[in-house]
């Protein structure tokens, strides 16, 4: 899909003559295509079933460490009524607005665990209602607390990546994807550096994609899916610039 798209560049370079072979029209299309690929296949899959699945696990685990704790029986009854408040705040609702407001009502009262799956969730109410200001805003204020949780930083470093690709510098978004990438054992680390690939294309600094397609190729953890896409990026890039140079 994508190589269809790079050789459809270098055909619109040749008819106007350019010496670059990613024109306007044809680097927009490039970047729509890989978005709906990668962002919408690949991406808004993983944190829908974080939003559900995975929130409901850690609920789940945080109820079990409780119960080792042995601590008081007061303590197991406001978990019990805190769960049921997020029941709630994740229900269906006409207008999102109660979701959010009964999820701001958790990180009012809450630490840890709760108030960070709080704050996440209530950055993926905005963005799913189009509120895409506001929802980089709360994944902004996620990121840059301290005392939010590594593992939720790191999903809010790989969210606000997913919207500014388009916007940011190279050197901006590997800032951005920095505490991601120095983590090796970060779950996140392969989808920080193909986001980071990808910014080297928008930015045009192929060589530094094909780098780093290269280096995920040898992690053995990525699926074979994965492994396809990267393999059909490398033959997409390698195609433009052999066009590019006839």
């Amino acid at each position: 899909m994508a190589k269809n798209v790079l050789k459809g560049t270098e055909q619109s370079s040749r008819k106007n003559g350019g010496n670059q072979y990613f024109n306007l029209d044809a680097e927009k299309a490039f970047f729509e295509e890989v978005d709906e690929e990668v962002r919408n296949e690949k991406f808004k899959q993983l944190i829908n079933k974080y939003g559900g699945v995975i929130l409901v696990i850690l609920i789940l685990a945080l109820s079990v460490a409780v119960g080792y704790e042995k601590i008081g029986q007061w303590r197991i009854y406001k978990a019990e009524q805190k769960n049921v408040q997020y029941t709630q705040a994740l229900a269906p609702n006409p207008n999102y607005q109660n979701n959010i407001a009964e999820l701001e009502d958790i990180v009012a009262t809450e630490k840890g665990l709760y108030r960070d799956v709080a704050r996440l969730q209530i950055a993926n109410i905005l963005l799913d209602n189009n509120q895409t200001d506001k929802g980089l805003a709360t994944l902004e204020q996620i990121y840059n607390d301290n005392d939010t949780a590594e593992k939720f930083r790191e999903i809010a470093a790989i969210k606000l990546a997913t919207y500014k690709i388009d916007s940011y510098s190279y050197a901006e978004i590997e800032t951005l994807l920095q505490p991601i990438l120095l983590n090796a054992d970060s779950a996140w680390l392969p989808m920080a550096k193909e986001w980071l690939a990808m910014s080297a294309i928008q930015n045009k600094n192929y060589a530094k994609a094909k780098s780093i397609y290269q280096e995920l190729l040898t992690d053995t953890s990525i699926s074979d899916e994965f492994k396809a896409r990267i393999n059909d990026m490398l033959a997409s890039i390698s195609d433009a610039e052999n066009g590019s140079a006839q």
